[in-house]
């Protein structure tokens, strides 16, 4: 990571676990609010249907912030092996603003935007 000072190298390491730890606090209040434990009294229909969408969007949720939880390990497994800050589609560095404002980035703005374009 030649491009990066120490200090920025810092501040993308700090933004990392900063983002880490809110993606966990997310999981645990997921984890919290699945444990509520079963509603008293008789269900109707409609209660039924409300806790099985409320299932399946806590199951969406949870897999999502799972997805994003690996974005922020596989960017310190990055860092570990020097290539963090690297376009892996070009190969050249990825601006400081860039990584700044998307820590977990693996490429840079005009890569992601082609691949986005190629996707959709």
């Amino acid at each position: 990571m030649p491009h990066l000072t120490e200090m920025q190298w810092t501040r993308l390491r700090a933004l990392l676990d900063e983002q880490d730890a809110r993606i966990r606090r997310q999981l645990e209040n997921l984890g919290a609010s699945n444990t509520d434990g079963p509603q008293e009294g008789p269900l109707d229909e409609a209660d039924l249907a409300d806790q099985e969408m409320a299932g399946q969007t806590s199951g969406i949720m949870l897999n999502h912030y799972r997805e994003e939880l690996a974005k922020v390990e596989a960017a310190r497994e990055r860092m570990a092996q020097g290539q963090y800050g690297v376009c892996m589609d070009c190969g050249k560095p990825i601006p400081f603003l860039r990584l700044q404002a998307q820590p977990v980035a693996k490429r840079c703005l005009a890569c992601q935007a082609s691949r986005e374009r190629r996707l959709a």
